[in-house]
């Protein structure tokens, strides 16, 4: 019988150990990047033999991929479900999508790290994988843009660019964002949301911006 996670025999389980290799690889991708860590450098940071490690991963490739998957496989499922109620109006879907994604970030911000600055070190069948990961999440995001254009909620001249504005925006918080700072995720999506819906409401023909009551934080939470 295992007691405290060890085997009768003294052995950490499997998966535990799995979740342990899992762990110290991504710890020494976002700390030395993924080219400059080696297989010996994860193995002894788990306390194991290099050989060892290929009970647990195939290869230093399918632990990156594994990265990735999580990093934003799950991510990528929630914001497919904001856009899928299309009865919403599209600015409290573009807040509700800026919210998902920086509390992404702060949740798990060295995979995002990873995923951001190393998705080209793959090849093959696995970078293209990621590519349409990548596009796909783009295409939702704007995809609300647009929607909100047409229907005259929103404003912008450049639906792709404004696009890639919020994106980047969100993307950029692994490079600042630390747990304990002086404002909680949910404050910075707010701001972040504020600051792209000041402009996407503001209409050309008008002197000032205006802004829908609606688009609170509350209507979110």
């Amino acid at each position: 019988m295992a007691r405290n996670g060890i085997t009768s025999s003294g052995r950490t389980p499997p998966r535990e150990r799995a979740e342990e290799v899992y762990a110290a690889a991504l710890r020494l991708f976002t700390e030395k990047g993924y080219h400059a860590t080696s297989m010996q450098d994860i193995a002894a940071a788990v306390g194991l033999y290099k050989g060892s490690l290929y009970h647990y991963i195939g290869s230093k490739e399918d632990l990156l991929v594994e990265v990735f998957e999580r990093a934003m496989g799950s991510l990528l499922s929630e914001v497919e479900g904001i856009v899928a109620e299309t009865s919403t109006p599209a600015g409290v879907q573009l807040r509700q999508l800026v919210h998902a994604h920086v509390t992404a970030v702060a949740a798990n911000r060295e995979a995002l790290t990873v995923y951001l600055h190393e998705f080209r070190a793959l090849a093959g069948d696995a970078l293209q994988r990621v590519r349409d990961q990548r596009e796909r999440y783009r295409e939702l995001v704007e995809g609300v843009i647009r929607r909100g254009v047409e229907q005259g909620e929103l404003h912008t001249g450049d639906v792709g660019i404004t696009t890639l504005a919020t994106l980047g925006m969100c993307n950029w918080l692994v490079q600042w964002y630390r747990p304990g700072g002086r404002l909680l995720p949910r404050q910075i999506a707010d701001r972040f949301a504020d600051l792209v819906l000041a402009g996407l409401y503001f209409e050309p023909s008008t002197s000032s911006p205006t802004a829908s009551p609606k688009l609170r934080i509350s209507d979110v939470e």
